[in-house]
């Protein structure tokens, strides 16, 4: 099988500039941004308030207590409800909210490709199920990227309150006693990583492969790179491929990053600007993806029109040295080692050669660039050296950073890029380092293929090419 007899047919998304590929592609081709100041709480849901989000949003500073201009911006999800798309609703109970959303996109991308009459699967399905029977059950999965899921603070209260005596001194002994009896016996299914990819199995009936990657930033392409090999070597014929993550849960948001958090800046649209001169960190944001991937023959017998040929794709490691030295620090200074070019550039290589095709064959770059001037830099060597005059976009200056949704954010827009044959804007094009070729408004894509590339601060990269 040659890659390009593997097709998208779907997309689903749910992030902070839309719900659904058409108000998603209506942002991403406009610029429309997800940022806003955790200020406007008011404009935000009741579990949005909740405390799953960040909380640090305030510090104590010279007697007073003052906003933090480190976590003031981030790119929420809005108009979100979960029992739109959830059934049975019970299931809410064991779900979070990243479990939740990443059920929402993958529902949005079956329905999107046009799937649902075909679904739930059967066991003993005709198998000529393309024209008007079911889905085999064997012949459709799911992988999905993923990372830890955390829990709200307060959910453990208790547990730690047990732990601090009459004097105020803590005493950790208490506290597995303490949150056994505290917590519902089911709290650990909310948080599994290979949760969302499994209440999606089920739903759909689906009992060909399942798989959960978590690989950081790389874990939606990772769990693309798969479901083409479950293809290829033909165990199914429909992979359902979703990835979810978010970095606005306030547990996540304690742990200490190595990566730094970018400042309040005026627009606030411009606190996120990938490859920026003067770019400062990321905006912490949250998002679920998903896509249907498919054999070319099983859109063709179903008279379905593909959204993108995949032509090729890859993953490689080359360590960071912050990576092989184990100093991480999330400074800005250019020996802090964070990200590989190395690993960027041989994944783009390996992409386009099993694509066969040359960079000046590439109408656009979507890049994974997110605001950190050291790992953008890496992304930015990394163009110049394999395709130095193509259009570049980069959609984590409209929405963040989405932690293990990162790469796949940038592998729908790429479908959305393919789809709608346009490159979408970069609003701050102005303000980014010389050598890019970026616009602030959306340009026709003059060539046929579309390279998706995403990577992470250890040294992961993945490239795929999209027509």
């Amino acid at each position: 099988m040659n890659p390009s007899d593997l097709v998208i047919t779907g997309v689903g998304m749910v992030s902070s500039i839309g719900i659904g590929r058409d108000l998603f592609a209506q942002s991403l081709l406009t610029g429309r941004s997800g940022l806003m100041l955790m200020e406007d709480i008011d404009t935000l849901s009741d579990e949005q308030k909740s405390t799953d989000y960040v909380v640090r949003r305030y510090r104590y500073c010279d007697g007073e207590v003052r906003l933090d201009p480190r976590t003031a911006v981030t790119a929420p999800i809005v108009d979100f409800d979960a029992k739109q798309f959830v059934k049975p609703r019970k299931a809410l109970k064991v779900m979070c909210r990243e479990i939740q959303t990443g059920y929402a996109a993958s529902q949005l991308a079956v329905h999107d490709a046009g799937l649902d009459h075909y679904l739930p699967a059967e066991l003993e399905a005709d198998p000529d199920y393309r024209h008007g029977g079911k889905i085999s059950s064997d012949r459709i999965g799911t992988v999905f990227g993923s990372e830890m899921l955390y829990g709200p603070p307060a959910e453990l209260s208790d547990a730690f309150a047990a732990c601090i005596d009459e004097q105020g001194n803590v005493d950790t002994t208490p506290f597995g006693a303490a949150a056994m009896r505290g917590i519902t016996p089911l709290w650990m299914l909310k948080y599994l990583p290979n949760m969302p990819a499994c209440h999606y199995g089920i739903v759909i009936n689906a009992h060909g492969p399942n798989n959960t990657i978590t690989v950081g930033d790389t874990s939606g392409p990772a769990a693309f790179i798969e479901g083409c090999g479950y293809l290829r070597r033909d165990i199914a014929d429909v992979m359902v491929v979703s990835a979810v993550g978010s970095r606005l849960n306030a547990t996540r948001a304690l742990f200490t990053e190595d990566q730094p958090l970018a400042s309040v800046c005026d627009p606030i649209a411009w606190a996120s600007r990938p490859h920026a001169k003067d770019a400062d960190g990321f905006v912490r944001g949250e998002a679920a993806g998903s896509l249907v991937l498919e054999t070319s023959e099983s859109a063709r017998l179903r008279d379905r029109k593909p959204i993108a040929t995949v032509c090729g794709a890859a993953s490689r490691f080359v360590p960071s040295i912050s990576f092989k030295t184990n100093e991480r620090t999330a400074e800005i200074r250019p020996d802090a080692g964070r990200g590989s070019t190395a690993a960027i550039v041989t994944a783009i290589q390996g992409a386009m050669q099993q694509a066969g095709i040359t960079g000046e064959q590439v109408g656009a770059i979507v890049g994974h660039a997110f605001g950190d001037p050291i790992i953008d830099a890496c992304e930015r060597e990394a163009i110049h050296q394999i395709a130095p005059n193509v259009p570049v976009t980069f959609p984590a200056g409209l929405i963040g950073h989405t932690s293990a949704a990162s790469g796949m954010m940038v592998l729908l827009a790429a479908c959305i890029c393919v789809q709608s044959q346009q490159v979408p804007p970069v609003p701050h094009a102005a303000l980014c380092e010389e050598g890019l070729n970026v616009s602030d408004r959306a340009r026709p894509l003059e060539k046929p293929y579309v390279i998706a590339i995403a990577h992470t601060s250890p040294g992961n990269a993945t490239a795929v090419v999209l027509k």
